[in-house]
């Protein structure tokens, strides 16, 4: 049984969800990775040198993590409409189906 998609119109289904998949795949490892992660990394450095993190670090690398989330997010969102799904199933294997789906 073959899973289209997209329906025979070119709409392309569950835009939103594949939006909001894009923030779950990116944003937690980005929250992770830049809130808990690496200024453990930053503070073991400093600590070599006599210096503890600055305040602030952590809230500055999640707004760093936010930023990377959104464009993410309103990259998925574009990939998303129509006219640029038709053009990356096209001229690129990332569209909503596979390239031998498009050809028929």
């Amino acid at each position: 049984m073959t899973h289209q998609h997209a329906s025979p119109s070119g709409e392309i289904w569950f835009r939103n969800q594949r939006v909001w998949r894009t923030v779950l795949a990116v944003g937690i490892p980005a929250v992770i990775s830049l809130v808990a992660i690496v200024p453990e990394i930053i503070q073991a450095i400093l600590a070599e040198a006599g210096e503890s993190l600055p305040a602030g670090v952590r809230t500055a690398l999640l707004g760093v993590a936010a930023a990377i989330t959104t464009v993410a997010a309103v990259i998925s969102r574009i990939m998303a409409i129509p006219a640029v799904d038709r053009w990356l199933r096209t001229y690129t294997p990332f569209g909503s189906s596979p390239r031998a789906e498009n050809r028929g």
